[in-house]
């Protein structure tokens, strides 16, 4: 089929932009921290009965004990504690700038392998890191009423985290790469020890509330089932196709692309239009993402 990797990541694309207003939305009458222990829980539950269905095994028993511990930390790293300082953003900032906060990570990314895996660094990959600094730079300073000074800059410290943790994941995930491992498989070291530590966390700081969610919550239980379904399971699967069947370059920054859909979802579903400053500045750091990965 033509352009199969390339229509896999902009279907990929649609279901991230929704997701991130559902998990908005559910972020906020729930917490984020029940939303992203209830997300991990759930993707993790999908995964492993699609790995039973595949190969007869509920998790990747063959893992090396390498892969385990390095995807296992890149899951932990990224999942848990760089989404929760996501799911953090989405409420205090909405999913618009929490989106674009976020495709800070690939500039991370960069930084972080050029340090710790002595990846070149371009002419082209700086110029891209500089573009996108810029462009999120300039929607982030733009005066809003809608969020308060302090509010906002907390919500740009959170945004800043969650790419940082982000891109420490994909690092950390690079060392499990290192022997070969089905995607699949790969996922469900990643998810699966980022639920356990959220659920750890719960558990010790006596927030045990997903339970009583799922019981008195109907409205929220459905949205985040919906949501963990399009999101973490097929926007993943998705994505792995993507990586597969198309060029890297190409797959990478149509996978970035979540920031620009966003914003006419945002206007379509909260009936709040951008400013022309918004629009271009988002577009500008797009075409920063677009520049490291095609470096």
């Amino acid at each position: 089929m033509p352009y199969q990797g390339e229509i896999a990541a902009l279907t990929a694309v649609v279901l991230w932009s929704s997701t991130a207003i559902l998990f908005e939305t559910i972020g906020k009458r729930i917490g984020s921290f029940n939303t992203n222990l209830m997300r991990l829980t759930l993707a993790a539950l999908l995964l492993s009965l699609t790995l039973y269905f595949q190969k007869g095994m509920f998790l990747p028993v063959t893992a090396s004990n390498d892969q385990i511990l390095w995807l296992g930390l890149s899951g932990v790293v990224g999942l848990a504690l760089g989404d929760a300082a996501f799911f953090k953003c989405l409420v205090v900032l909405g999913s618009r700038l929490a989106t674009l906060l976020l495709s800070l990570s690939p500039v991370f990314t960069t930084i972080f392998a050029w340090f710790f895996l002595g990846e070149h660094l371009s002419l082209v990959g700086l110029a891209g890191i500089l573009t996108t600094f810029t462009g999120i730079f300039w929607v982030v300073n733009e005066k809003s009423e809608e969020h308060h000074p302090h509010v906002k800059f907390k919500g740009i410290i959170l945004g800043i985290l969650a790419a940082l943790g982000q891109a420490a994941g994909v690092i950390l995930a690079k060392y499990g790469f290192r022997t070969e491992i089905d995607a699949l498989s790969a996922t469900i070291l990643r998810m699966v020890p980022a639920a356990l530590v959220m659920w750890t966390a719960a558990i010790l700081l006596k927030r045990l509330t997903p339970m009583k969610i799922f019981i008195t919550d109907k409205k929220a239980t459905r949205f985040i089932i919906i949501a963990s379904i399009i999101g973490p399971y097929l926007g993943v699967w998705l994505a792995n196709v993507a990586v597969k069947y198309a060029e890297a370059g190409v797959a990478s920054t149509l996978l970035a692309m979540v920031p620009v859909l966003l914003i006419p979802l945002v206007w379509i579903v909260h009936n709040t239009r951008p400013t022309l400053r918004a629009v271009t500045g988002t577009l500008i750091a797009m075409a920063g993402v677009a520049l490291i990965f095609m470096r």
